[in-house]
């Protein structure tokens, strides 16, 4: 009875859940590695397959618990490695089994220890210049020495490159990659108007989920590097930024939606379907790269969609324990998530459990860390305001706007070069007939205006910059200029005033078709068409013409931008003061996204 209780008690022990079932650790289990390439990535199947047991019996089943815990019974097992380290495999023969390490060290790039990293650091300068004869944007990037660059458009070894950016339209981000010894530095560039913004991204610090940035700013039409306020920043999620590009002359704000950056793990929910067989269901605020199986499959995600996938498993469930899966997005941020499955049967001579600890390994949990922040599915609609119409006014002086004075010459075709995005021509003056103009601050915009008739000369060759800009000429502007013409027929004419000053003056029908719109009105029966038109009334009629008519948020968000970075004192209580701090900022428009994911740390 005694020994029949001891043969009870071990049956018992072989048939429990715990990991290692029966026997233990020996040499006389053996097994070879393979290695091969997954198609498309750097990644490695690794193949085990065990031997030893009967040198004639070549369909002898192993038990093989996978580096995820998984088990599988064969002649051999494989599992994808998608990242560099070393991959534990525990295999059963009888009695004996034991646990074999495979290191993979070209699944990723290696880490260089620090020594390597401090003598081959990298050193360069780099800068946003403007090619005049070509009238194209470029970075300048000199290295400290010879080495292999890669830009968007090709490659070089070299030590200086200049990368031309190709269509930058105003307050769109255009970022690219230059890679320097396949270290990658990552830039951004933003325009607004004249002024240009450039962001320099460091690399992501996984440590602290953070990024500092470093921001230049630049203005190519009346000088070359301004300041930026703040010089640097740092991004710790997606969002809204601010930027001040200051120089002595003007000032623009950039304000700018990242969207980009990402330091949070997908989201994923494991569920049973017909108690068979596993669905899984992920999310990412970026997009999703790839999947890899508990059982060690490599699955990528070719998704239009992709910041969300089902996968749908179609091996059946059999085992008990923990079923890992590793879902990972384009920015190499992973999550591990564990499925526990209980309550499974199988007839054999006992029932595994999944689990990692099988190994006896200490170092198998760090295969499967998570990557990034937490973060779970959200109904929240985040707010952002997108920049329309960049700001196109300078004040007289930091503290005066004058918003009552006479506009000039001058001033209004650099409203109108600033407005219609012209090329810069640093040497357009030198081309053009004028006088009177070659110590004058805005000689390159008269040039370039001119010479597209927004604002023309005089017969004995001057053009009198410092003229101020009758109501009259204003209306005549307005209406010969093509571009606005179309902005023209789709305001309607919704007045009708019968001015008794403007009868058989050169601009009677100029003036007609810009009073009917509002754009610019005179005072009951007369117009005053010789009288100069003002500063604040030029904005009221260009905000208008653009349909810069604000929402109370947009007003708001506008005014808060303002009392950030302007403090004029003689525009407060004025009558177009709304059109004034539109002029000076930009319009800014509310916008909704709907991101499906509400961050969560």
């Amino acid at each position: 009875m005694k020994k029949f209780l001891i043969s009870i008690l071990t049956l018992l022990m072989i048939f429990s859940s715990f990991n290692i079932i029966y026997g233990g650790e020996s040499n006389k289990v053996k097994a070879r590695f393979t290695q091969s390439d997954v198609s498309g990535t750097n990644f490695k199947e690794i193949k085990i397959t065990p031997y030893g047991h009967d040198e004639e019996d070549e369909d002898y089943n192993y038990y093989i618990y996978l580096p995820s815990g998984y088990f599988v019974q064969g002649t051999s097992a494989t599992y994808v490695a998608d990242r560099n380290g070393t991959y534990p495999f525990t295999v059963y023969d009888g009695n004996n089994w034991r646990t074999f390490t495979y290191k993979v060290t070209d699944a990723e790039k290696p880490d260089k220890d620090d020594k390597d990293k401090e003598d081959d650091k990298i050193n360069l300068s780099f800068d946003l210049m403007y090619d005049y004869e070509k009238k194209q944007i470029l970075l300048n990037m000199e290295t400290d020495k010879v080495r292999n660059l890669v830009t968007p458009d090709g490659s070089a070894v070299t030590n200086e490159i200049n990368y031309y950016i190709d269509d930058i339209d105003n307050n769109q981000v255009n970022g690219f990659t230059i890679t320097v010894d396949e270290e990658p530095f990552d830039f951004k560039v933003l325009k607004q108007g004249e002024f240009y913004l450039l962001i320099y991204i460091s690399p992501i610090n996984y440590n602290n989920y953070s990024t500092v940035v470093e921001y230049y700013g630049y203005n190519f039409a009346s000088g070359g590097q301004y300041t930026a306020y703040p010089s640097k920043d740092i991004y710790d999620d997606n969002g809204m930024y601010e930027v001040l590009v200051k120089g002595n002359d003007a000032q623009q704000v950039f304000n700018f939606n990242i969207d980009d950056i990402d330091y949070r793990r997908p989201s994923v929910y494991v569920s049973i379907v017909n108690d068979l067989t596993f669905e899984l269901e992920a999310a990412d605020d970026f997009e999703l790269a790839y999947i890899i199986t508990y059982d060690g499959k490599y699955v990528p995600i070719n998704n239009p969609d992709g910041n969300s996938f089902i996968y749908k498993d179609t091996t059946e469930i059999v085992y008990n324990g923990d079923y890992l899966f590793t879902v990972v997005d384009k920015k190499g941020n992973r999550t591990v998530c564990s499925y526990k499955v209980k309550n499974k049967r199988k007839s054999t001579k006992f029932r595994p459990k999944i689990s990692l600890d099988v190994h006896s390994y200490k170092n198998t949990k760090k295969l499967f860390e998570n990557i990034g922040l937490e973060y779970k599915k959200g109904k929240e609609k985040k707010e952002y305001f997108e920049n329309t119409l960049p700001g196109y006014m300078n004040g007289k002086s930091p503290d005066i706007f004058s918003p009552d004075s006479p506009i000039s010459r001058a001033e209004m075709v650099t409203i109108f070069c600033r407005l219609n995005n012209l090329l810069y021509d640093s040497g357009a003056y030198l081309k053009t007939k004028f006088t009177d103009i070659e110590n004058h601050w805005a000689k390159d915009y008269i040039a370039v205006g001119s010479k597209k008739k927004y604002v023309s000369g005089y017969k004995d060759k001057t053009f009198k910059p410092d003229n101020s800009v009758t109501r009259a000429e204003f209306c005549k502007m307005l209406t010969k200029i093509s571009s606005y013409k179309t902005l023209l027929n789709t305001l309607p004419a919704s007045s009708n005033y019968d001015y008794s000053d403007i009868r058989n003056h050169w601009a009677e029908s100029d003036i007609i078709k810009i009073s009917s719109r509002d754009l610019v009105t005179g005072q009951g029966n007369y117009f005053y068409p010789d009288e100069p038109i003002t500063r604040a009334e030029v904005v009221h009629a260009i905000n208008k013409l653009y349909g810069c008519n604000t929402s109370y948020k947009e007003l708001e968000y506008i005014n808060s931008l303002y009392n950030e970075y302007y403090n004029f004192d003689d525009i407060n209580n004025h009558i177009y003061y709304n059109d004034i701090i539109i002029s000076l900022i930009g319009m800014f428009r509310e916008k909704q996204e709907d991101p499906e994911l509400t961050y969560v740390e």
